[in-house]
Formats: C-alpha cells, structure tokens, sequence
C-alpha cells in the first residue's frame, strides 16, 4: 500500500512525532543532543575537557544514562557568565544580539541565541531532496508535528 493511501484512509489526520533522528536524516551537519552540547562547550572552552567534565557529573549510576537537561543547564550557566566577561570576545555577535533584544525589551539567553544561531546554517542533504518533497507533499493530511527536538521543524 501506497503511504498516500494510507494516509488517506484515515477520517482523522496523523500526528507526526518527530526527534533528532529526522535532522541527523535530512539536514548536513546536524547535532545529536549530545553532539550539540559537545560542541558548545568545546566552543566555548577550545577542548572537549569541560564537557567531559560536566558529563561526569549528570551520570545516573542506577539508569547508566546521563542528565542531558542538566547538563544543558550548567554549560548554559558557564556560557553565560563567560561570554558575559569577555564582552567582545569570540562570542560577540551573540552578546550584541543579546543587548540589541534587551534594549528592545524582549527578554532573551545568550545560550539559546547561540544554539539558534548553529541552528539556523543548517542545509537540507541533496541525497535526501526526494524523501523531504514526500514529507512536503505529506503535510496537507498531517493534523500537527510534536517534536522532541531542541531544533526547528
């Protein structure tokens, strides 16, 4: 059976729930969760020490799995308070985009400014091109996405 068929047969249109695996998929040089935290701590410290270092400190010994959210929430601390103390440093595009924001009175992070702004590069795969004009011809009997995803849909 065709997927537009069986899509169709449905009175009610599907939910698509969509995770990191879809942007590791479809889109060049995207981030696992961990990937993306990796990378702005290197970022922001020049080596991977201080994300092992915070990875060490969100491991759950009873799960064997790690607190990524917590580990988000640290780096987010650190990346703040650096960045704030080297004004024009490498982070200065973010902290003048932070201020710009503030002085138009919308409250913003620098730390979510920056993932935005990896985010934003990102390019679809050309190998890839076919499946994504199936998703697109697909969303006419897609009721909504919910994603899991720190990324955009």
């Amino acid at each position: 059976m065709d997927i537009f068929d069986f899509i169709n047969n449905y009175k009610n249109h599907p939910v698509l729930f969509i995770g990191t695996g879809f942007s590791l998929r479809y889109l060049e040089n995207s981030y696992s969760w961990e990937g993306l935290l990796k990378k702005i701590a290197f970022e922001l410290k020049g080596n991977d020490e201080f994300f092992f270092d915070l990875k060490g400190k969100v491991y759950d010994r009873k799960s064997g799995n790690y607190d990524y959210m917590q580990l988000a929430s640290f780096l987010q601390s650190e990346f703040n308070r650096q960045i704030s103390e080297d004004r024009n440093g490498k982070f200065k595009d973010v902290n003048d985009e932070y201020y710009r924001k503030s002085a138009e009175g919308i409250t913003s992070d620098k730390f979510k400014i920056y993932i935005s702004s990896l985010l934003t590069a990102l390019e679809k795969k050309d190998e890839k091109k076919d499946e994504l004009e199936v998703f697109n011809l697909l969303s006419k009997n897609i009721s909504s996405i919910i994603t899991t995803n720190y990324d955009v849909c």
